[in-house]
């Protein structure tokens, strides 16, 4: 029996004006990352999904951490 693989769908990132419930859960990303990830924008047509990587990422990069912002960063790139 001969299997075929299906290619993903490829989804366009949409504006971030195009759920403006989601205006601080970009604005809080972008200032850690100094922009929006595709992936995010992608996301936002499930909001509960970007709300809850949002909160994730917020206790990730939560200032009050016990590791060093600049190692999470480095860890960040290395796992990217």
């Amino acid at each position: 029996m001969e299997h075929k693989v299906k290619p993903s769908p490829r989804l366009e990132p949409l504006a971030a004006s195009h759920s403006p419930e989601l205006k601080e859960n970009f604005e809080a990303v972008a200032k850690n990352l100094g922009f929006v990830p595709n992936s995010l924008l992608i996301m936002q047509r499930k909001p509960k999904l970007v709300k809850a990587l949002s909160q994730l990422l917020g206790a990730i990069w939560d200032p009050q951490g016990e590791v060093d912002r600049g190692f999470k960063r480095l860890v960040a790139h290395v796992a990217s």
